[in-house]
């Protein structure tokens, strides 16, 4: 048994999730007064232009493949968080929350649908705990679904092929260039919506338009607090978390990377229990599914079986590949050519 390897690309990612936990109680604090498409609009565009001024120079120099994988990853960010804030109206927060966490153990099916890769024993054992543990902080008492849960988890499927498709374009391309491409990308995306929506609360009457349209025709509700909560969400918790797991994504898989994240309703948890009291917690439910999600992230990095011997047949032997990205393949190696085939990355 040992530890694996990028060990600092692991602890980006706790950081960056750590972060995203300390947004869940600034957000809502902004919800109350802004749409949520609105909020969404200014983050992400106050984040595209930060990342233009820093790293312009990344765009210009975008080649055509740079420009599909950051389109790619822009769409499916901006789309997921774009389904998310329309399914939060016609469902509660715990369940929106609740349906969000089932990321986690959709990514190996994504990554096995899209890549044809299979976690490894380590991952595969930890997005089972972490998948309980999540379930065990989020769960919600009703257990009634809605259209609002159907539309949320159309989000989960948009997040877990974008974790899938960020281990395999970090791995190509510099993160600074892949993070300005598709946080622009999701800005405009934002943009066009809060746009549209106004356009057709102007054309149309009231009585004739879904309850998400109206609600982001709304006008804003500007306050010095207001524009701190959208920098900082901006800045720190968008700009600086997509480089620090853009760059971490590139040296391990998406199924390691989703048990990560996993933390992050204990991290959202225990914040808000410091900043609003202890009415936050759900009590003994919640520290059996922080200790279990703990327990996942700790499996995850522990390497706990050995290599299995190669078995020959002729000239064929079949060779176990449990690399530290994650992935667990079998190769076939000729011995007439002597060549292993490439894995996809």
């Amino acid at each position: 048994m040992h530890l694996r390897k990028n060990l600092s690309a692991d602890a980006a990612l706790v950081l960056t999730t750590l972060v995203w936990g300390s947004t869940f109680v600034m957000a809502k604090d902004v919800l109350e007064r802004w749409p949520p498409v609105a909020y969404l609009t200014f983050r992400f565009a106050i984040a595209a232009l930060v990342l233009v001024v820093l790293f312009g120079k990344r765009i210009a120099q975008a080649r055509r493949y740079e420009w599909k994988a950051g389109a790619s990853l822009g769409l499916l960010v901006g789309g997921g968080f774009a389904l998310q804030a329309v399914g939060q109206v016609y469902t509660t927060p715990s369940k929106s929350a609740f349906v969000t966490g089932l990321t986690t153990p959709l990514v190996p099916f994504v990554a096995f649908a899209l890549l044809r890769v299979r976690p490894n024993f380590e991952n595969l054992l930890g997005v089972v705990l972490a998948s309980i543990g999540g379930a065990l902080i989020l769960a919600p008492r009703d257990a009634s679904v809605n259209a609002g849960d159907i539309i949320t988890l159309g989000c989960t499927i948009l997040f877990a092929t974008h974790l899938t498709l960020t281990s395999v374009y970090a791995k190509r391309i510099d993160p600074r260039q892949l993070t300005v491409l598709q946080i622009t990308i999701a800005a405009v995306v934002f943009l066009f919506m809060w746009s549209a929506f106004h356009i057709v609360a102007r054309v149309f009457p009231q009585n004739a338009l879904p309850l998400f349209v109206v609600r982001e025709a709304v006008p804003l509700v500007w306050s010095v607090r207001v524009v701190w909560q959208e920098i900082y969400l901006a800045i720190i918790a968008t700009v600086g978390t997509f480089l620090a797991w853009t760059w971490a994504q590139g040296k391990m898989s998406a199924t390691h990377a989703a048990i990560i994240f996993s933390l992050e309703p204990v991290f959202a948890t225990l914040i808000a229990v410091a900043v609003r009291g202890t009415n936050e917690w759900a009590g003994g439910r919640a520290n059996v599914g922080a200790a279990l999600i703990l327990a996942g992230v700790l499996v995850s990095e522990l390497r706990l079986r050995g290599k299995r011997k190669p078995a020959t047949n002729d000239s064929v032997t079949t060779v176990d590949i449990d690399d530290e990205e994650g992935f667990h393949v079998e190769a076939a190696r000729d011995h007439r050519t002597q060549k292993t085939p490439q894995l996809e990355p």
